[in-house]
């Protein structure tokens, strides 16, 4: 997970100018990395959910990401691992 929040935090820093300020999370407009504390087990032990508000971001221990909105669970983006494996195959 440390590389997926550093990756974020370099990319909002590069194409924002809004400050990293991550008290400010509900209304400042950026996009900060999942929190720990909303960390959560799934059916599958090689992969992880962390929520926030509006979406669901799941990772797998190949690097696969996909994020899902919160209401409808609809696809918001994927991305597949290093063995070309998304989350869920």
């Amino acid at each position: 997970m440390l590389k997926l929040a550093e990756t974020l935090t370099e990319v909002e820093d590069e194409l924002t100018s809004i400050p990293n300020h991550p008290e400010n999370w509900r209304s400042d407009g950026r996009m900060y990395p999942p929190q720990e504390d909303y960390r959560f087990e799934t059916s599958r032990s090689d992969v992880v959910e962390y929520r926030s508000r509006k979406h669901s971001t799941y990772v797998r221990s190949n690097g696969a990401i996909e994020i899902r909105k919160a209401v409808g669970k609809t696809v918001e983006f994927e991305k597949p691992g290093a063995d070309g494996r998304k989350v869920w195959e």
